[in-house]
C-alpha cells in the first residue's frame, strides 16, 4: 500500500485543494456520506477562488461510514496505515478517531462523528508524522442537531456535494479567530446565511468542550 511522503505536505493553492476535495466528495462510494468542513466550504459553495493557501482538506462523516472510507482509500491506493488512528500505539481501546491520507500532496483528514443522547461527539487524531505527536481528540457539543451542521449543497457547476452548513463554518471560524478566518467569514457573509440557525450553532459552540482521550509518550 501507499506510504505517503508526509515530509512533502505543504499548503497549496485553492485550485489544488478544491480538486482534491471534489475527488473525495464525488467518489461514488462516498457520495452523501462525506461532508466538507472548514475554510474551503464558502469558496467551493460560491465558486470563487479564495486566493489564499489551504493547509489541508477536512472531511467529517458518521462513524458508521468509516469502513467505506477505508475501503475507498485502499481501492485508490491512498491508504497509509501510519495515518490511521486505529494503528496508533496510544489507541489501546481501538476506538475509531478517523484516518488521514495524502492525496496529490494534500493532507485529507476524515473525522468521524456520532450522537449520544443530545450531544455531538466529533473525533479527530493528531499524528506524530504530521503534527509531531500522537493524540486522540474528541469535541463534545451539547444540544447539536445534525441538520444544522451538514447539508447537501448544489454548487454553481451543478454538482451536489455534502458539506458543512455556512452557519456551522462561520461559527467555527469566529471561535478560531485567525487572520485567514476573517477572509473566509467575509465570503460567508457575502453569500448570506440563516441567522436563526447561526444563533443556535454559535450558542452550542460556546459550550463545546474538547477532550484528549489518549496521547503518545
Amino acid at each position: 500500500m501507499l506510504q505517503a511522503d508526509t515530509a512533502a505536505i505543504k499548503s497549496v493553492p485553492f485550485s489544488l485543494a478544491c480538486s482534491v476535495a471534489m475527488r473525495v466528495l464525488t467518489a461514488p462510494m462516498l457520495v452523501g456520506k462525506v461532508f466538507l468542513e472548514g475554510g474551503l466550504v464558502p469558496w467551493i459553495a460560491s465558486g470563487c477562488d479564495s486566493r489564499r493557501l489551504h493547509g489541508d482538506v477536512d472531511i467529517s462523516l458518521r462513524i458508521a461510514d468509516m469502513p467505506d472510507v477505508r475501503t475507498w482509500l485502499v481501492g485508490e491506493d491512498l491508504y497509509d496505515p501510519r495515518l490511521d488512528s486505529l494503528n496508533l500505539p496510544c489507541n489501546e481501546e481501538r476506538g475509531d478517531f478517523g484516518v488521514h491520507s495524502v492525496i496529490d500532496g494534500v493532507l485529507v483528514s476524515f473525522c468521524p462523528y456520532f450522537f449520544e443522547s443530545d450531544e455531538l461527539h466529533q473525533r479527530n487524531a493528531a499524528l506524530e508524522v504530521t503534527d509531531g505527536f500522537d493524540a486522540l481528540l474528541e469535541a463534545v457539543i451539547p444540544c447539536s442537531m445534525e441538520a444544522d451542521r451538514t447539508e447537501l449543497r448544489r454548487l454553481p457547476t451543478g454538482v451536489t456535494i455534502g458539506c458543512a452548513t455556512l452557519e456551522a463554518v462561520r461559527a467555527s471560524k469566529i471561535m478560531s479567530d485567525r487572520e485567514k478566518d476573517a477572509h473566509d467569514i467575509a465570503e460567508t457573509d457575502r453569500i448570506g446565511y440563516d441567522l436563526d440557525r447561526y444563533a443556535r450553532i454559535a450558542k452550542e459552540y460556546a459550550t463545546m468542550r474538547i477532550v484528549c482521550v489518549a496521547h503518545g509518550e
